[in-house]
């Protein structure tokens, strides 16, 4: 595979999904209904839901290693045509990162997380990218994910980085598209509002800054400053596992294939909504048919201003 649209760099690795009635508590115990294994990491999953849309996109950040882990998420991000792995390390040795989640009935997540930190990470490099337009980064590392922002920005590569929700990151002016949760802003700013936060990151990166909220509405702002609200479609949510992760794959398809941020938008909205329907982020994908489908559906309806 010679040319990329698409790169992700970020998280690779593991999900545990546990799914319980409830979330265990001091002296009570909690009887899982059922767990299982999944592809996991926001780099991970942005390049399935990506690959399954048809589109050539790389994948690489932490290194992965030979364990039971590591050799299972190989042969499962290996049944994807149109993922470049090339850049993805394999080192002996080294301890896959794996996430165990317990899923409430109500789509619900918490997240013990093991080895993500410590584990060594492929310096990020444009050769990587192979003539990828886009760079989809996550913030969940190090010093390594600012030089990757820094270096893909400063060379005219669209970058595309969850959960950059403080002003005075030094990645958001490197950040030309910026998706965030309002559910995770308000955790970290309690009160705020969402949409006047979203306005002041926008003052700074000068790009898109997208706020997403669950099953609510979607705030967008424009690189202009113009802004809209979108509404998901309504759907039963099994796993908010990597909803975030298909939302951006879904903006940065639409995006990729020259529409305007309201459509991309739905396009998000779509693979977002069909993902939360099916437990694990990226195990049981929908045909593009189905995305494209739900994805012109929420088009026709349009968007608000806001």
């Amino acid at each position: 595979m010679h040319n990329l649209s698409f790169f992700c760099y970020g998280e690779v690795g593991v999900d545990n999904i546990i799914q319980a009635d409830q979330l265990p508590s001091p002296e009570i115990a909690v009887f899982p209904q059922a767990e299982s294994y999944h592809i996991g990491g926001a780099a991970a999953n942005t390049a399935v839901w990506l690959a399954r849309m048809g589109v050539p996109v790389g994948l690489s950040g932490n290194i992965i290693g030979d364990d039971l882990y590591g050799t299972q998420l190989q042969t499962w991000l290996g049944q994807h045509n149109g993922l470049d792995l090339a850049a993805l390390e394999i080192k002996p040795a080294t301890t896959t990162p794996f996430t165990r989640a317990i899923v409430t009935p109500d789509g619900e997540r918490s997240f013990l997380i093991f080895y993500y930190p410590q584990t060594p990470k492929s310096p990020f490099s444009l050769d990587m990218l192979k003539g990828a337009r886009y760079l989809a980064l996550d913030l969940y590392g190090g010093p390594e994910r600012i030089q990757a922002a820094k270096t893909a920005h400063k060379a005219g590569v669209q970058t595309t980085i969850g959960d950059v929700i403080w002003p005075e990151h030094e990645v958001l002016p490197f950040t030309d598209i910026a998706t965030n949760s309002g559910s995770y802003i308000r955790n970290i700013f309690p009160g705020v509002d969402v949409h006047q936060h979203a306005r002041k990151l926008q003052t700074i990166n000068k790009g898109i800054v997208i706020t997403t909220d669950g099953g609510d509405e979607v705030f967008a702002i424009d690189r202009d400053g113009s802004t809209f609200i979108a509404c998901p479609p309504k759907v039963e949510v099994l796993d908010a596992t990597g909803a975030g992760d298909a939302f951006r794959a879904g903006l940065l398809y639409g995006l990729d294939k020259g529409l305007d941020l309201a459509a991309s938008v739905c396009w998000g909205m779509a693979t977002g909504s069909l993902k939360v329907g099916h437990i694990g982020a990226a195990t049981t994908l929908p045909a593009f048919a189905e995305i494209e489908t739900l994805a012109n559906a929420l088009i026709a309806k349009g968007v608000q201003p806001a």
